[in-house]
């Protein structure tokens, strides 16, 4: 019998058992929840590891004798690799579709934007239409259901390669280590298996010659020039715009102490609905924010870090000028008084959260 390297082996078993530990660790979680011991759960998934462990011993001993076929084997744990991905985005699918993923409470969502968690802000977000859940469910379901045949797995594999992608950085800014690890091994093991076709995929790309007609320029300097404008464009465009400088010094949000309105104190009327509660300021806005949430004031601002002074002209829901000038106090307190249309404002607040992206 021919020797073969053992190394494809050893990888694809390695990457078969790790892979299948995980999703059968998640796969029973969703059966049975806590109605299995995690001593019991995890004692099955560490003997199953330890038995593909010492397995690939046993064959690495046999293949140095040529007493089995590596290439037979290595056929299996690969398809094992195969079959666990498409195993677990039918879950993920079928999971999508039974309204287990992007489900956050509704008592949740009237929380502030602010105190919500990043996991359910996430999953509000994806959550908001169904029916774009039912189309990324469709797509895993489709991308691991090829994965299955001989002539598509290829196809599957580029399928779920940008997805995975995909939530993989959304799980490295919005979920824990644990899931981004977790995502991290299946979009690994994409590209494993991308990479068993690699020496066709180097034919498909960079050597075969598409079928696709061709322009030729009568200047090659030219179409390196049109191919440089895709870049050369969007620099000058992005170049010619006018930013809007973060003033750090003031940008965040600020709770409102004490407000007073043509030298009149406004802290505590008969209906505080109606007293100012919040500032906000940010890289382009300056919004008045009331304690109902709906009641806010927004415009577009101006300031001058040396002179102090802030312009703001409001343009929502009505339109109006405040000019002032904010001046620092204590820690973190601040001052801006200065007139809006006929109302002379003083208002004294201290920045509780500030911004600085």
């Amino acid at each position: 019998m021919e020797r073969k390297p053992f190394s494809p082996l050893a990888w694809a078993a390695f990457i078969a058992a790790v892979l299948g530990a995980i999703v059968f660790t998640r796969a029973t979680r969703i059966a049975l929840g806590e109605d299995i011991s995690p001593l019991v759960l995890y004692g099955i998934v560490l003997i199953y590891l330890l038995t593909v462990l010492m397995l690939t011993f046993v064959w690495k001993s046999k293949a140095t004798k040529g007493a089995i076929d590596v290439t037979n084997y290595t056929a299996f744990w690969q398809n094992a690799v195969r079959y666990t991905l498409a195993l677990d985005m039918m879950m993920f699918g079928c999971q999508k579709f039974c309204h287990q993923q992007f489900y956050v409470p509704l008592g949740m969502l009237d929380d502030p934007f602010t105190a919500i968690p990043n996991e359910m802000l996430m999953w509000a977000f994806m959550g908001r239409y169904h029916s774009m859940v039912n189309i990324i469910a469709s797509l895993e379901i489709l991308g691991g259901a090829l994965l299955l045949f001989r002539k598509t797995r290829l196809v599957g594999a580029f399928m779920l390669l940008p997805m995975l992608l995909n939530i993989m950085l959304l799980d490295l800014y919005y979920l824990n280590l644990l899931v981004q690890v977790y995502v991290a091994l299946e979009l690994l093991a994409v590209i494993y298996l991308i990479l068993l076709e690699y020496r066709r995929l180097v034919e498909f790309f960079l050597i075969a010659k598409g079928n696709a007609p061709l322009y030729n320029f009568r200047g090659q300097w030219v179409g390196y020039a049109v191919k440089a404008s895709v870049i050369i464009i969007p620099a000058l465009a992005l170049s010619m715009h006018h930013y809007q400088t973060n003033y750090t010094e003031i940008t965040g949000k600020y709770e409102v102490k004490r407000v007073f309105i043509n030298n009149t104190d406004q802290t505590q009327p008969p209906c505080r609905d109606s007293v100012l509660a919040h500032v906000f300021i940010d890289r382009y806005d300056l919004v008045l924010g009331y304690p109902d949430y709906r009641n806010k004031v927004i415009g577009g601002y101006t300031y001058n870090p040396e002179t102090k002074q802030i312009t703001v002209a409001f343009h929502y829901p009505m339109k109006d000028t405040l000019t002032a000038t904010i001046t620092p106090g204590n820690g973190e307190m601040k001052t801006l008084v200065g007139k809006m249309g006929s109302k002379e404002l003083r208002i004294e607040m201290e920045r509780v959260a500030p911004v600085n992206n």
